[in-house]
């Protein structure tokens, strides 16, 4: 494991352990309960719902360079290190919680705050893949990070983007009164979640000069009516919600009673409205002819 630019302070509240780095906008713990049970949930949730690892149209034969973007503990950036044994496969991730054991031999992990320039030269990465940072970049961060993203990549390589919706749909009043304490709570770090909506990570992209961009909606029963894979997104949904509940109260100043009145109302709630996940998943091709000639 390789460390880049990183303090390695952190802060705790409420007794979970947070990051400490004051350019990182990041609002959730960086703790065991917070990079074992969400991450390794969503994984499969979403292997599961795309029915494999990735969508993008990858030509495995000439993939040789792969990044994985906020990779936490590397469950997705080992399981392709495996499906790509000719390529080598590096995860990044702020929070240094990789595996330290049983690691595929063409796979690396790296700690860096994507925020900063990423230390890989011009047109390296075959693909890069990055997942579920809706709650740790502003606007600003987005369109920084996605100009990176396209830099690193080599022309023809392909780009791929799965965020979730802010909010899902088929709320009831409690779920609707805790997502609004949750994005009350991330503006305070000047995070939108609405803006992988609007303007929406296609246009980013394309900004970023990307081509051949595409958007696929995926949408997830929440809940034991949603069969297993709906019971771990419910799972999932409540140790996120539980994770930034000590942002919620002391940033966002929601009552924390009310607060944890609401979560125990929403747990019926979401079977009853029979709530759902939105996952997009975004995919683009930097051009063929951005290279530079030298």
């Amino acid at each position: 494991m390789e460390r880049n630019n990183i303090s390695p302070d952190f802060q705790w509240l409420d007794g979970r352990r947070y990051h400490n780095n004051p350019d990182a906008s990041y609002l959730l713990p960086n703790d065991i309960d917070e990079y074992v049970c969400c991450p390794s949930h969503s994984h499969f949730i979403l292997r599961y719902a795309i029915q494999g690892n990735y969508k993008s149209p990858l030509d495995k034969s000439k993939v040789r360079n792969i990044l994985d973007v906020g990779c936490g503990p590397g469950t997705w950036t080992m399981e392709i290190a495996n499906e790509f044994p000719d390529a080598t496969v590096t995860g990044v991730d702020l929070s240094a919680v990789f595996p330290s054991a049983i690691i595929p031999g063409n796979c690396r992990f790296l700690q860096h705050n994507i925020l900063e320039p990423f230390p890989f030269p011009d047109n390296h990465f075959d693909f890069v893949y990055q997942r579920l940072l809706i709650s740790g970049l502003t606007p600003e961060g987005w369109v920084k990070v996605v100009k990176e993203l396209e830099r690193i990549t080599k022309p023809g390589g392909w780009i791929e983007l799965v965020e979730v919706d802010s909010h899902g749909c088929n709320n009831g009043p409690n779920t609707n009164k805790i997502w609004d304490w949750v994005t009350a709570a991330l503006e305070t770090r000047g995070i939108i979640t609405g803006f992988i909506r609007d303007p929406g990570l296609e246009s980013v992209m394309v900004k970023a000069g990307v081509e051949n961009v595409n958007m696929v909606a995926l949408k997830l029963p929440t809940g034991k009516f949603g069969g297993k894979i709906g019971q771990l997104l419910k799972e999932n949904l409540f140790a996120f919600w539980n994770a930034i509940a000590p942002m919620v109260v002391h940033g966002a100043g929601a009552d924390k009673v009310e607060f944890e009145e609401a979560l125990r109302k929403a747990d019926r709630e979401v079977e009853e409205y029979k709530y759902h996940h939105i996952f997009y998943v975004i995919t683009g091709q930097k051009r063929e002819d951005s290279a530079v000639a030298l």
